[in-house]
């Protein structure tokens, strides 16, 4: 196990090389600054009921439908719906539900769920023709 030590503020492990936390961190920070331009890309301006939509990558925070499946924009709201019922600790916290999307659950049932459409991209699969 390694040894912790503190410097200035932060934690520094002993024995890590620096150049590999520096190329972590700088990772890191290309993934999160990638992440939020995909967020923000204005591709859910496009969206219209009718369309096939997925997630944009990395950001699904629903449990389902899973990545590169298919779901139908059935509407897109005028006025979002703010989630209410979270905490501020929870990443559903006032989240911005302005697009009603169906998919079909493991049953086959035609589910209808809101969600945020920042996080959705038009559908680029098979069948998208």
């Amino acid at each position: 196990m390694e040894k912790a030590t503190h410097e200035g503020r932060s934690l520094k492990l002993v024995g890590v090389n620096a150049d590999e936390k520096d190329m972590a961190d700088r990772r890191y920070c290309a993934e999160l600054a990638a992440s939020f331009r995909r967020f923000s890309s204005g591709t859910e301006k496009a969206l219209r009921p009718g369309m096939l939509v997925q997630w944009k990558p990395g950001m699904k925070n629903r449990r389902m439908p899973d990545y590169d499946v298919p779901m139908m924009v059935v509407e897109v709201l005028e006025q979002p719906v703010i989630d209410t019922a979270f905490e501020s600790g929870s990443i559903y916290f006032r989240e911005r539900l302005n697009i009603i999307l169906g998919f079909l659950d493991e049953d086959d049932e035609f589910c209808l769920l809101h969600y945020d459409s920042r996080r959705f991209e038009p559908y680029t699969g098979i069948g998208s023709e």
